[in-house]
């Protein structure tokens, strides 16, 4: 990218300002109100759901599919979920996903209400959800670039995350208090209401059209699953985000050995209770909330592969530590300090990729990031089940941390991700 292009000028009084400056943008307010709202929903009834199937069964076989239920869309759909995002007005895709799944959950309202819980039934509208959800996420990725000026993409991402962190970790005490005071129904009710202000904040927004896509342009396109062929052949190309991508995955493998069995590190390793839990998942969330706002403070987007290298790669150092020590203290200091490294090197890679792919691919891109990242979760929760039981929570941790240490060294030898993003040298 040339040395002369605004997003790579001198920070400006208004880039130096407070973050909270690109609310000013009334497009990408709604955004962000909708993305925190349904968050928050989305947590609330994350608990109920969770809460109503082991009630009904008490089987956590039966838990666990509805975990890996949430996640086949993504690894079944989600490459034609990118090509769909890059194809298609997003404004709209991404309100017809709303709407869709605030009838979803409106609808197992109602039947929970009148008929009870059905397990295969509720299963069926949480693979469509989830599967509504498969769009909607790249699509607000890829729509974030066209709201906001590329100077402000780090605030905003900051913003975006740091919002949906915090709206997460309100509401799943809220969504418990909910189950004891109104009832299951009503709280899948009131994700329903969300998903709902979502979709109106969406049909209130003005998303601009991409340069990409001239009128009757989408009368050139191929095939669906062309584009799909396309946009990884493109991905290919890229060696940095191919590199970045890549390691992403093997990382996401690793940290869910850390962030999958908190509860049991907890009562095991630190001889804590809920309180001590509860503190612990505190600690990150806030590490998550906090490190999404640093990038756009130090303009971390500006030189995204150089500073992805420290932020990612030391939080295996944390990790380690969390496996040596017995201390509630010291562990909430190095969870904290985990979240902020990862949710910091997130923003970066997300604002990096929103200023270096051209608009027509960033629906792909994401997509297929989501989907290879997903698949590592069910994986790492597995294989750090097994791992737990046999070796002890000790060792898991210090697994995840060594992981997560070595599957990161490409970052530091590659040439490309470390000039990946930054400005063209002046001729």
């Amino acid at each position: 990218m040339p040395a002369s292009d605004p997003g790579f000028s001198t920070p400006t009084m208004a880039e130096s300002g407070s973050p909270l400056r690109v609310l000013r943008n009334p497009n990408f307010r709604r955004l962000w109100v909708g993305s925190v709202t349904s968050a928050a929903g989305t947590a609330i009834s994350g608990i109920i759901l969770t809460w109503l199937v082991y009630t009904t069964t008490h089987s956590a076989l039966d838990i666990s599919l509805l975990g890996i239920v949430q996640f086949l869309p993504t690894l079944g759909f989600g490459l034609v979920a990118g090509a769909l995002i890059d194809r298609l007005d997003r404004r709209r895709l991404m309100l017809t996903c709303d709407v869709a799944r605030a009838i979803c959950f409106g609808a197992l309202a109602a039947l929970v209400l009148l008929y009870g819980v059905h397990l295969e039934l509720l299963l069926v509208i949480v693979f469509a959800v989830a599967t509504f959800s498969t769009i909607f996420r790249p699509a607000t990725n890829a729509a974030v670039p066209r709201l906001l000026e590329a100077r402000d993409l780090a605030d905003g991402n900051g913003l975006l995350q740091g919002g949906s962190t915090i709206a997460q970790f309100v509401g799943s005490p809220v969504g418990g208090l909910v189950l004891l005071t109104i009832g299951a129904a009503a709280g899948l009710a009131l994700n329903a209401l969300t998903f709902a202000i979502s979709g109106t904040m969406i049909f209130l927004m003005v998303i601009p059209l991409g340069a990409h896509r001239p009128a009757g342009a989408d009368a050139k396109r191929g095939s669906i699953l062309g584009e799909v062929r396309d946009g990884l052949r493109f991905v290919r190309t890229q060696r940095a985000l191919l590199i970045i991508t890549l390691t992403a995955m093997a990382a996401n493998f690793f940290l869910t050995m850390w962030g999958g069995f908190t509860v049991i590190y907890a009562a095991v390793r630190l001889h804590q209770g809920a309180a001590g839990f509860s503190v612990l998942v505190a600690s990150s969330t806030a590490g998550f909330a906090l490190g999404a706002i640093i990038p756009g403070r130090l303009h971390m987007d500006r030189q995204p592969g150089r500073w992805l290298i420290p932020t990612w790669g030391i939080v295996g150092l944390f990790l380690v530590g969390l496996a040596w020590t017995t201390s509630l203290a010291l562990a909430v200091v190095l969870s904290f300090g985990a979240g902020v490294l990862l949710s910091t090197g997130n923003t970066t890679w997300l604002s990096g990729v929103q200023r270096t792919i051209p608009d027509e691919y960033l629906g792909r891109y994401f997509a297929t990031d989501e989907a290879g990242s997903f698949a590592m979760i069910p994986a790492g929760l597995a294989i750090g089940g097994v791992l737990v039981f046999e070796f002890g929570i000790g060792w898991t941790y210090l697994l995840a941390g060594i992981g997560t240490l070595v599957v990161n060294v490409p970052l530091f030898l590659s040439s490309s991700v470390r000039s990946w993003g930054s400005p063209a040298p002046p001729t």
